[in-house]
């Protein structure tokens, strides 16, 4: 029964084999382009996750491609396993790969379905465009070297109605001490790793005091205030030393302060709407230096009013 499954052409070898290849080609890409620090790029995020889906075609018969709903599938499970050894080889970090999880599932499954309708036609071509595939990525991230990441600076507002009088709202925005766990609504960022905040305090209520903010996994803030209007509000820029934060704490492609990414300067605003209630907002202003500053500047949107206490 075994030497029949493993000598004869059945769709489940060859599905099989198409899986371990691709991940096999997958994780060789993350350790590729993690070790020479080029994991934010067009290429690695927008075409490897092609190929990946186009690898299990490869090894199928025309015959074995009618179910096409395994082949749709098959790149799930590469982009699944292949994440799973990139977060416990440490190639990887868990923030880093739920970003890129979208594109990658998305564009294997539509070039699992692109190159299935390659194999359908017959083509003789068939193996040299499979060449040609898989080094694309390659070649385009030669390519991509020769661009210069450009900057962008993006504000995200954040507004909270609270149940309390402005003047308290107003203490407690200034000084935020000891916070307990139970004190920070529950958000996904938090499970997959992002810091909660512990502590914060403000050493001189005016323009040039410094709001200090300590984060869990040793991460440290000072918020530089440059303006001051007493219960109101306050704007500051932020200062981190990117060198000072423990490796472990963020990956360095979501790590502020850093190459790619960094909080440039934020503000609080109080609204008083009645006697026990006002309108608070936050804002933050960032920079992203990316090749794909379009989908980067998402995530700040998504994780913003989770990160500042």
């Amino acid at each position: 029964m075994a030497n029949s499954w493993f000598s004869s052409p059945s769709r489940g070898r060859t599905l099989l084999l198409g899986v371990a290849a691709g991940v096999v080609y997958g994780f060789l890409c993350v350790m590729l382009v993690s070790l020479t620090h080029r994991a934010v790029s067009l290429s690695f995020i927008f075409m490897v996750p092609v190929v990946l889906g186009a690898i299990p075609v490869l090894f199928s018969s025309r015959e074995q491609l009618s179910n096409y709903f395994l082949y749709l599938a098959a790149p799930w499970l590469i982009t699944f396993t292949v994440f799973a050894l990139s977060m416990v080889t440490g190639f990887e970090g868990l923030i880093c790969l739920v970003i890129i999880i979208g594109p990658f599932s998305i564009l294997g499954s539509l070039g699992a379905f692109l190159y299935r309708l390659v194999r359908l036609r017959q083509r003789p071509q068939t193996s040299l465009y499979v060449s040609l595939l898989v080094l694309l990525p390659f070649g385009a991230l030669l390519l991509e070297e020769q661009l210069v990441a450009s900057d962008q600076i993006h504000t995200v507002v954040s507004t909270r109605l609270i149940a309390a009088p402005p003047a308290v709202v107003w203490r407690n925005i200034q000084n935020v001490r000891h916070i307990r766990p139970s004190e920070i609504k529950p958000h996904f960022v938090h499970l997959i790793g992002v810091p909660r905040p512990l502590d914060g305090y403000l050493d001189y209520a005016r323009v040039g005091g410094t709001r200090h903010i300590r984060w869990e996994k040793g991460l440290y803030f000072q918020e530089h205030i440059t303006h001051w209007q007493p219960g109101r509000g306050f704007a500051y820029t932020i200062k981190v030393d990117a060198a000072s934060i423990p490796p472990s704490t963020l990956d360095e492609h979501v790590l502020v302060g850093g190459r790619y990414f960094d909080v440039v300067r934020g503000s609080y605003s109080i609204e008083p709407l009645a006697a026990n209630t006002c309108r608070l907002t936050l804002t933050c202003t960032y920079r992203i230096t990316t090749n794909l500053n379009t989908y980067g500047k998402l995530w700040p949107i998504i994780c913003w009013a989770t990160l500042i206490p």
